[in-house]
């Protein structure tokens, strides 16, 4: 088997976005989600993950709520979390509230 080599991505997207993008499409890969930090500010929102092809995304997570100042940590996972589908793009839907920021690891496979 080949060794799969981790990356990294962050970002910070504001309150009631649709598909924000967080890792770029590679094409013909997928996009396997294997750790994660996420972090609102002040007011309590939510967040969505997406695999986002040319049109609007379709979701591969739960809906995470956040409380003011709350978050989420899901730990190093070798299987992963969620992966996006072949060839398209990691992106976010926030709820209205407060801008959220994001640490992902991930990996394509």
């Amino acid at each position: 088997s080949t060794a799969l080599t981790p990356k990294r991505a962050f970002a910070t997207v504001a309150a009631s976005q649709t598909d924000s993008s967080l890792v770029a499409a590679v094409g013909g890969k997928i996009i396997r989600v294997i750790s994660l930090i996420h972090q609102t500010a002040g007011t309590a929102t939510q967040v969505t993950f997406n695999s986002k092809p040319a049109g609007a995304g379709v979701a591969i997570s739960m809906t995470f709520p956040n409380g003011a100042n709350g978050g989420v940590v899901l730990p190093y996972n070798p299987k992963g979390w969620f992966q996006t589908v072949v060839s398209e793009g990691l992106t976010v839907t926030t709820g209205a509230g407060s801008a959220t920021g994001f640490q992902v690891g991930y990996v394509e496979v």
